[in-house]
């Protein structure tokens, strides 16, 4: 990882310990690092419709773009883009509308399917639109070694699509607000 991502990884989840070397790697146009994507919508439990469709933008705008690595310098596929979802209804939403919008190069999953694996761009999309839509508790959703897992499989950068409305929740719990601050701290970073 790019060291403005690994800076995101290392305070979510190692208590910014975690470091890493600068690579001679380069994306034109998209700095390295997470970028938080918010997206206002309203009811979404486990999948978002509003989401899935700034998942195929963002894939749209990496794709044919310049990368360089060790291996020389090519166009960006979207092979070259994963997208992560905390659950199986918004990687099916997301699936259809990468294959009718033409990316179906583009691999969809949760955490589980990725673990281990990079692409140069990870776009990783929650779904839900508050604390009260989510089904298994904010806690599962920002649940760090997820977030961590999902964000870390990037090599370049990071997306976070995600409803603004989830950092307005108030956690019934401390260990609930400790995940609810770093959350905040990954999708508005103080300066």
């Amino acid at each position: 990882m790019e060291p403005a991502l690994t800076a995101a990884v290392s305070g979510l989840s190692y208590d910014g310990q975690l470091a890493s070397m600068v690579s001679g790697r380069h994306l034109d146009g998209v700095a390295a690092g997470v970028h938080p994507v918010p997206v206002v919508h309203a009811g979404n439990t486990t999948s978002s419709p509003e989401e899935a469709a700034r998942v195929v933008t963002l894939v749209a705008d990496v794709v044919g773009r310049t990368w360089t690595d060790d291996r020389g310098t090519r166009a960006l596929t979207d092979e070259d883009v994963i997208v992560v979802a905390p659950y199986n209804a918004q990687g099916a939403v997301i699936r259809d509308a990468l294959d009718r919008a033409g990316f179906s190069g583009t691999q969809v999953g949760t955490v589980d399917l990725f673990q281990g694996r990079e692409a140069v761009v990870s776009i990783t999309s929650l779904a839900a639109s508050s604390a009260a839509d989510i089904p298994r508790g904010l806690d599962f959703l920002l649940m760090p070694n997820r977030l961590n897992v999902a964000l870390s499989r990037a090599k370049w950068a990071a997306y976070l699509v995600h409803s603004p409305a989830l950092t307005t929740a108030l956690p019934p719990s401390i260990p609930g607000l400790a995940l609810l601050s770093r959350f905040i701290e990954l999708v508005a970073p103080r300066g």
